[in-house]
């Protein structure tokens, strides 16, 4: 089993895209000369959007919505109202990623905790809402610079890790490194614990992500 980060937020030395820096952009190498690059801000994309927890800290980095995916109803009218300009899809198990290929620097979903979580009866694989297999074949189908996954502490024990393990060794099979880190909510000011496991995940065989 990978080691997984259980330092809090404020240790953890992260990505300067995470770091609050406003209006950030992305330089992209467009020739063999140190100046021939293209400049542009992030592209961001959610799945399993909810109200878009993950697309307001984008928001505040000055990052582009390309899309979001959410069934709710009550919540596509948050993010209809919100990212007017973003292109939103209904369900994740009918859409179809491909046109987005390349144009997506980050893919960021939780997809659904239910199967996992301990407040739950726990059935895992058999548990209509284990939907992993669909975000992955979003990732194939994208191809993002940067994919980050969220679910409850639950998943690292659930039938002793093995959706856990699935999720790293899907990720490294489709070229992406990935680092799991367990975020608590403390880490972040709330009054409570509430742990949160987050799966970091890059693209190795995307030449214009160092600059993210």
């Amino acid at each position: 089993m990978k080691k997984v980060d259980i330092r809090c937020q404020s240790e953890l030395s992260l990505p300067r895209a995470c770091r609050g820096v406003e209006d950030q952009k992305v330089q992209i190498p467009i020739g063999k000369g140190k100046g021939d690059v293209l400049i542009r801000k992030i592209r961001y994309a959610g799945l399993f959007s909810g109200i878009e927890g993950f697309g307001y800290a984008a928001s505040i980095l000055g990052w582009e919505h390309v899309f979001h995916c959410e069934i709710d109803t009550f919540n596509k009218q948050v993010l209809k109202y919100y990212w007017p300009n973003a292109t939103l899809y209904h369900d994740i198990k009918t859409t179809d990623f491909s046109i987005y290929r390349g144009a997506v620097d980050v893919l960021a979903g939780g997809f659904p905790c239910q199967p996992y979580s301990t407040s739950g009866k726990r059935l895992g694989k058999e548990d209509d809402r284990h939907l992993w297999p669909e975000m992955l074949r979003a990732i194939r189908e994208i191809k993002p610079s940067w994919v980050v996954g969220e679910n409850v502490h639950g998943i690292i024990s659930w039938d002793g890790g093995l959706v856990f393990e699935e999720i790293q060794a899907d990720l490294e099979a489709e070229n992406y490194t990935v680092q799991p880190y367990i975020l608590p909510a403390y880490a972040a000011g709330a009054p409570h614990l509430r742990n949160r496991v987050w799966f970091i995940a890059t693209n190795t065989s995307n030449p214009g992500i160092e600059s993210m």
